[in-house]
Formats: C-alpha cells, structure tokens, sequence
C-alpha cells in the first residue's frame, strides 16, 4: 500500500476496499482506510460516486468544488486540517485526515456533520450505508431516468441497446384458425358450419384468407375473406396499402362486402391520446367483448348480467377505427367487428393524414364502390378535412363531396361537424367535467331526398349523461340518454336509464326503457339482474322484466353456472315468458383443453327442442424454429418470436454448428398470451401485436458461467403477423486477466494499492481501467479473445515521480467454452 501520513502510520491502520451503498444510486466499491474503530473514506472517490463536482491538487492535499449548487463551494486542506463550506471553516482534530500520494481520506462521521451525509459502517459485511435528505446529482439524475423510462415504455419511445428489424419475405405461411359448429332440431332440421382462417406473408405483406362453409347454403364468395396488406409505418407517404376485401369507412348504406384496394398514410400505431369517449352497449350476458383501434387490442371486459358494458374509448391523434369483438361462453365468436365512429378525429399541428378506398360491391350488379379523404391539422386543436364518396348503385346523387372539422374548445369539450352533399349535416358537442360527469350532445338533419342512407328519417336528436359513481358503499356506472327521430311531421322518442355496479360483494344491473309515439300509449318497463355467488362456487344470475304500461313482470330469466375441471364449466338457464305463457330451458357444457375449445348446449322449449356442438383452435407452423403447436387461442393476424440464447464462441454474433445453446437467461416482455420456456433453454412468446416495437430486457442472474456475458441486456424487435420471428442472442465467452503491482523499497517488493492499470487492444484502444487493491492485486473479468496490452496509467506515475518496470506487459487471452484466465502480469514501481 502506499505510505500514509505520519499520524496514521502510528496507529495500526489499513487502506481496504469497502462497499459503498446508497439508495437509488447503487453501489460501487471505494478505497478506505480502517484504524481500529473508526472508518476513512476516499474523499474524492465518494464524492465521484454522488456526482459532487470535486478537483484535487497534484499532491492530493486538499480537494476544492461545489456541493449541489454553484454558491456552496468547498475545500478540503489537509494542511491546514480544516474543512471549508458555505463561508465557514471547520477545523478538524490531527488524525481526521489521513493522506497518501495517491489519495486523501476523511473520517466518516465529517460527511454527516458537514454535508449531511448520513451513513453507517459494517465490519462484518466491509460495507458503508450511506443517505441524504437532500436530493444529490446522482439521486435526481436516477430518478429521472427512471421517469424516462416509464414513459417510454408507455409511449413506445423506448431506448434499447440493440434494434431487430422485421424482414419481408416473399412467401410464408405460418398460422391457422378453425372453428366448427354442428346444429340439430328435433323436427328434423340440422345444419353445419366450418371456418377455416389462414395467415401467411406474400411478397412481405401480411396476407389472411378466410373459407366460411355452410351445410344448408351455396358456397358465395362474398361470404370469404381474403386481404392482403402491405405496412411500412416508416415511410412518409404510404403507409398502408391493403388489396381484397377492404373495410372502408362510408356513410352511404353499403350491405355487402367490397373488394378492391386501399392506401393510407396513417400509421398502425397508437398515437399519443388526449381524452377519452365512452363507449356502451349491449351484448349477450356474461360475454367477453374486446376493445381494438385500428387493429390493435386495446381493452377487454366481461359483460354484466344483463350484457351491459362500457369502455373508456383513448382518443387519439389521427384516425381511429375502433371495434368491437364478442366471445360467448360456449365457444360462441362474433367474427364480425361493429365500427363505431369515435366523435372526434384531430391530428397534430401541419400534419396530412389521406386515405383512398376503391373497389367492386359485392351485390351482384358490379356496383363501384370509391372513397377519398383528407384531413389537415391546422393547429393542435383545429383539425379540417374534406372528401368526396362514390356509388355507382345510387339513382341519383352518385357524387357526395363532404366536408369535416373538429374543434378542441377545451381540455375536455370537442366539437364536431360534417357535411355530406345533399346528404345530411351532423353535429356532435362533447364535454367531460373535471368530476368524469360526460355530457354528449348528436344533431344529425338528413335530406328529404337523400338516397344513400337507408332509412327515411328526417333528423335524429340524441342527448346522454353519464356519471361513474365512487363511494364507500358503491361503486359503479349510471347513465341517461335520450333521443328523438323525426319522420316528416312524426316523432318517435325513445330513452334509457341504466344503473350497473355493485356494493359489497353484491353485482347489479338496472335498466328502465321508455318508447313514446304520437297518438299512442307509452311503453316502460325495467330489467333488473345481478349475479349471486353460492357456495360450492355456483354463480346464480336471475333477470326480471317488468311492464309498466300491463303493470305486470313479463318475463323471467334465471342462469345458474359452476365452473369445473380446470377449465370448464357448466351452465343451465331457464326462460318463461308470462305474456304467452312460453318457456325454456337451456343446459350447456364448455371445456377448454390446451390444444382446443370444445361445448355443447341442448335447448328445450314447449314444441321442440336442439342440440348444438362447437370445437374451435388454432395452429402456429415453423420448421426453422422446429416449433408446431396447436393451442386454444386465435393467432391469425398476431405476431410469434423465439429467443435462442447460444454460446457465442467465435465471437461473430451468429450461431455456429457448435456453439451451443445456453440455460438461465431469462425474457422479460410484458406482452404476448403465452410463454414457454424450453428445457433446452430458448424461450417462445406467442400472441403479440405485429408492426409495433417490442421491448425485450434480458436478465442474466441465473446463467450458470460468470464467463458468460450477454452485451446487450435490451433489445426493440419489430414483428411480422403469421411468423415465428428467430431472435439469436450471443452469449459472449469472457476471460479474466489478473496481477500484482510492488512497489520496490530497499530491495523489498511491497504490495502496492490505488494504482490504475489500462488495458488497451493492439490498435490503442482503452478497454478498461482497474484499481489495484491494498496488497496490490487487480483483476478484470471481460475480455473477449485477442491479445491486450497493459500499462500503469502514466499521469498516475508522474504525479507519483515514479516508472514502472516492465512499462508495458503484452498478454493474449484464448477463451474456451470456460472462458480463460491469465495471471502472469506484474509491474515494478521505482523511483525516478
């Protein structure tokens, strides 16, 4: 070690390496010295660690910067033995300093005292906790890194270490849906249903086709389903081009498919959101309806008993086609998607957003179909558009140019308007309390003489308000709307009220509906159902309808389910309508294996009775990566991937015939609806959203080598739908290198500590640099194979006034499958 100063040396003191550990920073390994009970620190190691703004002198007698902030200088003077801070000088005792040539240590209760710098010493563990209430450099910098990195991750701004970029084959198919549905009726009827979904990748686009047989009906085409599209969310001007059957947005009345093409510059990404709009509806009880935009998988939720739900639609920058997907509980799939139109579009300031539609109608006349829109965002709250639509089927007025706008008055009040040429004029105001109570007003006037939309309504008033409810004892959802259609001079007037919820344990549903039309009575009544839980895990769900109008309960539903085996569960209900005095009863099965989905249900009534059967799975095929499986989830349309941690021994970055795979790295992506890892050690993530960056962290703690590094922990992959994406992850092989430095003293070789030795490559290039330890040791773990130079850092010794012997030391480091270890460097320091 080298020599103190003269107090020190007559106490029986140590120069060690301690662990310097302070919250939210980290840790790091610093000089000390220890005499007796009491701990020195490195002054300028500890305050290197923080981020303190410190510069020593050449001798390493006093230390002068600033803590925090520019004004609250300080200087350390050993020669002086004072400390000064902030104007004031404290003067310490003779021994709190203790100096070397190479480094100035301070007792460490002085880092509390003046800087308040809280710590405490460990002699067992050789460890120093230390903490501040102030918020240091490094604290704050840690913590808004973290804040960045969260919202990163939120935003998908992510900075990863290594980027995988998708590739564009010409021809793949990778993945399979199919569902089968059988039907019988006890008065002889019967029918049978076949899907069959097929997703691959031509000539780098995403291609789904779709063959939809029934038993009882002639094979049509417009009852198929082929799209090819093409994305590139990197290319300014086309973002989207799609061919076959496209899912234009109209405003005219279109009732069969249309097949032509697409193209867009609006991106598959979610864009950032700026609000948001609540969508509700109703579907079946108890089933499972999901939430996309634009293709994505927003949001899911479980419908209540009486199939109310309700989503908290983000709004988004640019267009949003939003829909809606249904699952029953017997296999039951609405593989139809309802667009809602979401009642705002704005797009950020001076940006285009343009699509193209064109195409046949399928109606059996060869009716052309054309679509053209542009929007522009004149500010970040003003977003203008215009268009022009054309069916060919229309008598009259095959034309329609439109025009749109929409305002953003405030934080949470939207205004809307579209005109469509003698077509309509739509109106819609939308407004959010800082309470979450919604207001949301429609106008829509049509023209007397309009053709394209098909119904003769003259205008439609709409009108809703809607409340969450938060309380001690409740917690839940009410709404009110109510709306008009006009007729010439009729009216017809319909309103809601629904209150869903629940309270202590207790789910309910309230719905009161009112139709009103001139010259005849109303008609009110209310559906009330909830959801009992029963012991033995039965779930009771009864349902009432009362009449208001026959002041009488009209019909009555009761469910009663249980789940059983693992997955599955078995249900029975009963129906009876008071008013014809019907009634039925329903027992069903459901159970879902790994592989497949399979039920069947049996209803019953007064004349008849049938039977149904459903199975339904999927299949992901790739020979590359030795993976089939056949798995209960859908996944046409989703994206796969496979990491394959090898040992890369050869240091290229690419898997050999020999190099083999390695166990314990552990994938970290939070996405994706299965995850397997392979006994071989790769890891399969299934289910992900294609076309957007995945973010992937690598953890390493349980590899089985500490020769085995992996040199980037994180990683942005991008992939392909209907692929299992091959992600190869090296594994470098390291070695260690280590030695000792002396210090040569009346022919004595004396281990030497607080001397840096550089290793460079043969090209001069620094690879690290390592602090030899209180008896002179230093080693390094993290060279690839190669040969290394390594050299006493030069200032070091010339502030030291000495030389090393050798002055430089060539070594070569050959890694094996354990990587290697060379131990043979050791350098002599002399007096010049």
């Amino acid at each position: 070690m080298m020599p103190f100063s003269a107090a020190a040396q007559e106490e029986d003191c140590d120069e060690v390496l301690v662990l310097l550990k302070i919250k939210y920073i980290g840790e790091k390994e610093i000089l000390s010295v220890i005499c007796g009970s009491e701990v020195y620190l490195s002054v300028s190691e500890v305050l290197d660690f923080i981020k303190i703004k410190n510069t020593p002198n050449s001798n390493f007698t006093s230390i002068e910067g600033f803590f925090i902030n520019q004004k609250n200088t300080f200087k350390f003077d050993q020669s002086t033995n004072t400390i000064s801070y902030k104007e004031e000088v404290f003067s310490l005792r003779s021994g709190d300093f203790i100096h070397s040539s190479t480094n100035l240590f301070l007792k460490a209760s002085y880092f509390n005292q003046i800087f308040g710098l809280e710590n405490s010493f460990s002699f067992r563990s050789l460890s120093v906790g230390m903490s501040s209430k102030l918020e240091l450099p490094a604290i704050r910098e840690a913590r808004l890194q973290v804040l960045r990195d969260n919202l990163n991750k939120i935003k998908m701004e992510f900075v990863a270490d290594t980027t995988v970029i998708r590739d564009k084959p010409l021809l793949h198919f990778g993945t399979a849906n199919w569902a089968v549905n059988t039907i019988q009726r006890s008065e002889g009827g019967h029918s049978e249903r076949m899907l069959l979904n097929l997703g691959g990748i031509v000539a780098g686009g995403e291609l789904t086709t779709s063959l939809n047989l029934i038993s009882n009906q002639p094979i049509k085409a417009r009852n198929q389903y082929y799209r090819w599209r093409y994305v590139n969310n990197d290319n300014k001007y086309i973002k989207q081009v799609t061919l076959g059957k496209i899912g234009a947005s109209t405003k005219s009345t279109i009732l069969f498919p249309v097949t032509g093409a697409q193209i867009t510059n609006a991106s598959t990404k979610i864009r950032k959101s700026f609000g948001t709009y609540i969508l509700s509806d109703h579907t079946q009880a108890n089933w499972t309806v999901e939430l996309y935009i634009n293709n994505v998988l927003i949001d899911y939720m479980q419908a209540d008993a009486n199939g109310f739900f309700s989503f908290d639609v983000p709004l988004m920058y640019g267009r949003s086609e939003v829909s809606l997907r249904y699952y029953g509980p017997w296999g039951e799939e609405q593989l139809f998607s309802n667009q809602f139109v979401v009642p705002t579009a704005f797009l950020p300031k001076k940006e285009v957003e343009y699509t193209i539609s064109s195409g046949i109608i399928e109606d059996g006349k060869g009716s052309v179909f054309t679509n053209a829109k542009v929007n522009y965002g004149l500010s970040n709250h003003v977003t203008l558009g215009a268009g022009v639509e054309y069916v060919s089927s229309l008598e009259s007025n095959k034309s329609i140019p439109f025009l749109n706008s929409s305002f953003r008055l405030s934080s949470q009040l939207f205004l809307t308007a579209s005109y469509y040429s003698k077509v309509l004029l739509d109106l819609n105001l939308n407004y959010t309390t800082p309470r979450n109570l919604r207001f949301d007003f429609d106008y829509t006037k049509y023209d007397k003489n309009q053709q394209a939309i098909r119904f003769n309504y003259t205008e439609i008033r709409r009108a809703s308000v809607s409340l969450p409810i938060r309380s001690s004892f409740f917690s839940g959802t009410s709404r009110f709307n109510v709306q008009q259609n006009l007729i010439n001079s009729t009216k017809f007037t319909t309103s809601e009220f629904l209150l869903s919820g629940g309270s202590h344990g207790f789910n309910f549903n309230f719905t009161t509906n009112a139709f009103f039309t001139e010259n005849n009575k109303p008609r009110v009544y209310s559906n009330f159902s909830t959801s009992l839980r029963l012991p033995k895990r039965f779930v009771l769900v009864p349902q009432l309808r009362y009449g208001y109008d026959a002041d009488a309960m009209t019909t009555l539903q009761t469910q009663l389910r249980k789940p059983i085996f693992k997955k599955g569960f078995i249900q029975a209900s009963f129906n009876y309508n008071f008013n014809n005095q019907d009634a039925s009863f329903q027992i069903g099965f459901t159970q879902n294996f790994d592989k497949i989905n399979t039920g069947f249900s049996s209803i019953f009534n007064k004349n008849s009775a049938s039977f149904s059967q459903s199975a339904s799975g999927s299949l992901i095929f790739e020979p590359q990566a030795d993976f089939v499986s056949f798995n209960n989830q859908s996944n046409v349309g989703r994206a796969s991937v496979k990491f394959v941690p090898f040992l890369d021994i050869d240091a290229n970055g690419k898997r050999g015939a020999k190099e083999p795979l390695v166990k314990g790295v552990q994938i970290i992506l939070r996405a994706g609806n299965r995850h397997l890892v392979n006994p071989d050690g790769t890891t399969i993530i299934t289910g992900l959203e294609p076309y957007i960056k995945n973010y992937v962290e690598l953890n390493t703690s349980k590899i089985n080598s500490i020769a085995w590094r992996i040199k980037n922990k994180t990683l942005s992959c991008t992939l392909n739908p209907n692929q299992l994406k091959i992600i190869e992850i090296p594994v470098q092989v390291l070695g260690e290198v280590s030695g000792m430095v002396y210090r040569k003293e009346n022919e004595q070789l004396i281990g030497t500590g607080g001397l840096k030795v550089a290793i460079y490559d043969l090209h001069d290039k620094l690879i690290t640099s390592i602090l030899s330890e209180s008896d002179g040791y230093f080693s390094y773990l993290g060279l690839k194979s190669g040969q290394y130079i390594a050299k006493i850092d030069s200032l070091q010794l010339e502030s030291l006034q000495m030389k090393a012997q050798p002055f430089s030391q060539t070594f070569e480091v050959e890694n094996g499958i354990d990587g290697a270890y060379v131990d043979t460097l050791e350098f002599i320091l002399k007096k010049k």
